[in-house]
């Protein structure tokens, strides 16, 4: 009987907590990523890794001391956040039709410039989370 009792209480726990498991990466971003439009999508590693293969714009906005700590996507040019204004263009990516990842440590700040950047006019934005979430080589990571 408690065995039973423990797992109903296991099987509940696990089915709580994935409940609230909203985005398909791990770990989750800090806070919920709720931007929608259809000019912005959130793609996981796998793909941006292929995106980042085919040649889009990739886009780093972490503060630069972040970027030198913590490693950055090979490629990507920062902006960090708060240089990003609606209405300007990013010299990485002049064509408002130019596919253009946006990624930060965890994904909140990426939705935030997607939400400049859709109101600035690009038609393709994609949110790819953050360095906590990829899997892959960063340029001057640190050592583990």
């Amino acid at each position: 009987m408690r065995i039973a009792f423990l797992s109903a209480v296991v099987v509940s726990l696990f089915v709580a907590a994935s409940a609230y498991a909203l985005e398909p990466v791990e770990p989750q971003p800090a806070v919920a990523l709720t931007f929608k439009d259809p000019a912005y999508q959130k793609v996981v590693p796998e793909e941006a890794l292929k995106m980042i293969q085919e040649g889009v714009a990739v886009v780093d906005v972490r503060n630069p001391i972040e970027r030198l700590t913590e490693g950055y996507i090979k490629g990507s040019v920062n902006v960090p956040l708060p240089a990003l204004k609606p209405g300007a263009k990013l010299a990485a990516a002049p064509d408002l039709n130019q596919k253009v990842l946006v990624y930060c440590r965890s994904g909140v700040r990426a939705e935030n410039a997607a939400r400049i950047l859709v109101a600035t006019g690009y038609k393709h934005v994609y949110n790819m989370y953050g360095i906590l979430q990829w899997p892959y080589a960063l340029e001057n990571a640190p050592q583990k």
